[in-house]
């Protein structure tokens, strides 16, 4: 039986973190380099998309491979909202969902500025559908306008500017005859005959395929894909990109009525046999004519050509995989479709995006460390560098998954391999098998080797890159008030799962380590000198975390030197500091607000560490946000490289619950209770008169969890509006229509207003340029001024019914609140968990509750997305069911 088993994978060539990927909150994976510089500074978003009955897992080697050819300008995010028997439910159910997702993803990553699309199969179809529900049209050029602000007018795709759009198989002709049904192998009249059968193999998708379908007697979809149709802008969306690319199996998987070429034209990549760049040919369509296949497919020739394509046509014939074109040209599975590899090193002569430069390098890398660890057996021997990363394997009853998660080791200072001495430069990522020991020593087989999924999402470790640093019994094992503790100390093997709802056979998914007191501590209780700085904007219960780490630290440590940086990140090398005891913060919690002060920008990494070595601390407590929790990465890592003995941790802080990972911020509970205040305040005015209206607009910048929160507990709230839900005034099933409704049926109406909903209606009204703060975020536009305003106006101007308008904003107050009982003990137990994870010896990371137990997450985790309401969950359905309000998702063309 195995209990345990670590591998490592060893590469001469790469380098650990290369890329790294995540579970995007949209479904799916992202794909970015693991630099933190070049994830800031990637401004192109690569969207690629599956095809029939895929899913993400077939874009994985090209995405990697991408980003490793551009790792400072790409962020590739492979789309998972249409995968397996999702494919079947139509292009144009597909093509909505999709053009969410990307809108999703947009919003987590507001320094995009670019857009590509890379998609297989039918998901060039897809693709093409949710571009046209993307498309941004510009505006019209006024004479006020200066030049410089009409080139920023031009069209755009989900607000970013369109660069690429490739489509590698995609039968954008249909599939009445053209060879493009993989399983039919390219015989046509197979593909003729399944026209009669396919709505019942391919659902709805066959039919849009096939031509077939006929919504309410329309034409076919792919046919009315060539027009502009409402706010469905498909040829225009195609056109704005500044290059359309089309790659295309030719004899056993064809597209765009390709010939079929022998011969190869190039050299360089044998796959590639012909090579054309189309201009546009803008003519018109004649919708008088039958729909007769013939017609129709010359339509449909017709309607592609009004834009400039590439076209590259690529046969497999003297591939071993020839009748598996349509997945090799994709490179869909890599041991099987390496043949691919040479037309995606064509695409750089195509694309200004160089896809997969490096595939070629990559591929034959891969081999080698296939070959070398499929024969590893380990030997923990302790005999080689500690600073070392390593992947958990183990067999029941807690196994752990062989996918590959390159992690710092900290449960063995060292091991070796055969004898060989590797170092952390020498880890490359895949999810292939391995061997190892058994308690015995013995080794043991591949096969005995469960995979899971199970992945630990660890946290960097002092001994990483201090391998000698000593270690220290825990002082909390003798402690009074721990001694009835049945277990005083976290076991190194304890993990907290993400996802706590899974189905049965699924993988165990991703896990942290949980937080707690250990064993051994990696800090002399009287050598400590630790500091404490809050960044930001003001949160009810920062003085309570400030008193828990201090009381902490002193009570269950016996840490006594403690100090207060005032005023931010700058107040490391500009202000004074001021000394912290037990005594000085004793009722600190009983105040809003923070007793160190608080500002906005001043980081600085370099000065900072600087401050930090002359100090002499050796434990830094960052509370703060976003921005705030990237900083202490940076001052982790600057720590990690000058090698000094700093634990950095960070403490999450925001209002807006809008924090990755953990389940909620501190502050949360206290500002919905309070925003109630206000909630009941404009119920009990708009009550007392005829035909009264008050509007309460809360904190919300761009999640909306307070107003829907404050909404839910309130139950006097009629309408609810946030940044995640679009709304519109006018027309049927608007906010105008819906207020006069409750106006007649009540005599009032209640409006809860996040402060990010509705932005674009200010600015556009404003006409305003978008200006930022100190530490980078958009500054806002007053959204309860202007919908009261139109609110007013509409029905005192337009409706001529006199109402009475109440407005309250009372966004402030409900932040500069002391913490409520709930927060407090909250806090308390953020503080502690903080304190723990340093005296262990863990830095760079932050704390917080997932699943209601806290564990120590990377702080990369939780700054990478943006937590938003899910407009799909439950929760949202609760609160649209509780106020009656309309969804909002049929605006009025």
């Amino acid at each position: 039986m195995i209990t345990s088993l670590t591998v490592i994978y060893i590469s001469p060539e790469m380098k650990s973190g290369d890329i790294c990927s995540s579970e995007a909150v949209t479904g799916g994976e992202n794909v970015f380099s693991c630099e933190p510089s070049d994830v800031s500074s990637a401004d192109h978003l690569v969207v690629m998309v599956n095809g029939i009955l895929g899913s993400s897992e077939d874009w994985r080697f090209a995405a990697e491979q991408f980003v490793k050819s551009h790792p400072d300008r790409v962020f590739v995010h492979r789309s998972e909202k249409n995968a397996a028997s999702q494919t079947l439910d139509g292009v144009d159910v597909m093509g909505e969902r999709l053009s969410q997702e990307v809108l999703e993803v947009i919003k987590q990553k507001p320094n995009l500025r670019k857009i590509s699309f890379v998609a297989h199969s039918v998901g060039g179809l897809v693709a093409r559908y949710a571009i046209g529900r993307l498309y941004r049209p510009p505006r019209e050029k006024t004479e006020e306008m200066s030049a410089e602000t009409f080139e920023e007018e031009k069209a755009t795709i989900g607000g970013l500017v369109p660069m690429n759009f490739i489509t590698v198989a995609t039968p954008h002709l249909g599939s009445r005859g053209h060879k493009q049904v993989p399983f039919l192998f390219g015989v046509s009249a197979l593909e003729k005959v399944a026209v009669l059968v396919i709505r019942w193999i391919f659902r709805r998708t066959g039919q849009h395929l096939f031509l077939t379908d006929d919504d309410e007697g329309k034409p076919p979809l792919l046919k009315r894909m060539l027009e502009d149709s409402g706010d469905c802008y498909f040829m225009s969306a195609l056109r704005s990109f500044h290059r359309r690319v089309a790659y295309a199996n030719v004899g056993y998987d064809r597209i765009l009525g390709t010939l079929l070429w022998e011969d190869s034209v190039n050299e360089k990549y044998p796959h590639v046999v012909y090579e054309e760049r189309c201009k546009a040919c803008d003519l018109e369509q004649d919708s008088t004519k039958d729909d007769n296949t013939n017609d129709v497919e010359e339509e449909l020739v017709t309607g592609l050509s009004r834009v400039s394509w590439e076209k590259v046509d690529v046969s497999f014939h003297n591939s071993r995989s020839r009748f598996a074109a349509h997945s090799v040209i994709q490179v869909k599975n890599y041991n099987l479709h390496t043949d691919g590899e040479t037309v995606f090193n064509s695409c750089p002569a195509h694309t200004s995006l160089h896809l997969n430069v490096f595939l070629k390098l990559a591929r034959n890398v891969y081999q080698e460390f296939k070959t070398k660890t499929q024969k590893l057996s380990m030997d923990l021997t302790l005999k080689s560098p500690p600073n070392l990363h390593y992947l958990s394997l183990t067999k029941t009853p807690n196994p752990f998954s062989s996918r590959l998660f390159l992690k710092p080791i900290n449960s063995f200072k060292y091991i070796t391999f055969k004898h060989q001495i590797y170092n952390k430069n020498s880890f490359i990522s895949h999810p292939i098998r391995a061997q190892g020991l058994n308690h015995d020593k013995t080794p043991v087989e591949n096969d005995e080797v469960e995979d899971d999924g199970f992945v630990l999402e660890d946290v960097p470790h002092l001994t990483n890159f201090l391998p000698d640093l000593p270690t220290y019994p825990n002082p909390l094992e003798h402690s009074q008030a721990y001694a009835i503790v049945k277990e005083t100390f976290v076991k190194p093997e304890d993990v907290l799962a993400q996802q706590i709802v899974v189905q049965k056979g699924s993988p165990r998914g991703v896990h942290f380590r949980r937080a707690g007191p250990r064993k051994k501590v990696y800090f002399k209780s009287e050598e400590v000198k630790a500091c404490i700085v809050t960044c930001g904007g003001l949160c009810p219960g920062i003085n309570t975390v400030i008193r828990e780490i201090v009381c902490g630290l002193n009570n269950m440590y016996g840490v006594n030197n403690i100090l207060g940086i005032e005023g931010g990140y700058r107040g490391f090398y500009s202000k004074n500091t001021m000394e912290l005891t037990p005594k000085i913060v004793n009722d600190i919690h009983k105040r809003g607000g923070t007793i160190l002060q608080t500002s906005r920008g001043g980081h600085d990494t370099n000065k900072i560490v600087d401050n930090i070595q002359d100090r002499g601390i050796n434990q830094v407590y960052i509370i703060g946000g976003d921005g705030t929790q990237k900083g202490a990465a940076a001052i982790s890592k600057e720590v990690e490289k000058r090698r000094l003995h700093v634990a950095v941790a960070g403490i999450p802080k925001t209002i807006d619950n809008d924090i990755a990972v953990i389940d909620k911020s501190f502050g949360f509970d206290t500002a919905v209770e309070e925003a109630q205040r206000a909630i009941n305040a404009a119920h009990v005015e708009v009550e007392s008169v005829d035909n009264g209206v008050g509007i309460v607009k809360l904190m919300g910048r761009y999640s909306g969890f307070i107003a829907m929160f404050a909404t839910l507990a309130s139950r006097d709230v009629d309408c609810c509006l946030i940044p995640e839900s679009p709304f519109y005034l006018e027309g049927e099933g608007g906010l105008y229509e819906y207020v006069q409704q409750r106006l007649k049926e009540n005599r009032h109406v209640v409006i809860v207003l996040a402060e990010g909903a509705g932005q674009e209606y200010v600015s556009e009204s404003a006409n305003a340029n978008v200006e930022k703060d100190a530490s980078g975020n958009k500054l806002l536009l007053d959204i309860g001024l202007w919908l009261t305003q139109k609110i007013k106006d509409h029905f005192t101007t337009v409706k001529k019914i006199p109402i009475n308008m109440k407005y309250i904003d009372p966004t402030y107050m409900i932040r500069a609140v002391p913490s409520n009982a709930s927060d407090n003990i909250y806090c308390t137990l953020l503080a502690q968990s903080a304190v723990h994870g340093a005296m262990a010896g863990y830095s760079g990371f932050t704390v917080g509750p997932v699943n209601s137990r806290h564990a120590y997450i990377p702080i990369g985790r939780v700054t990478e997305t943006t937590n938003v309401v899910k407009l799909t969950d439950r929760m949202w359905a609760r609160l649209l069911a509780s106020t009656n309000q309309p969804s909002f998702l049929n605006k009025p063309k």
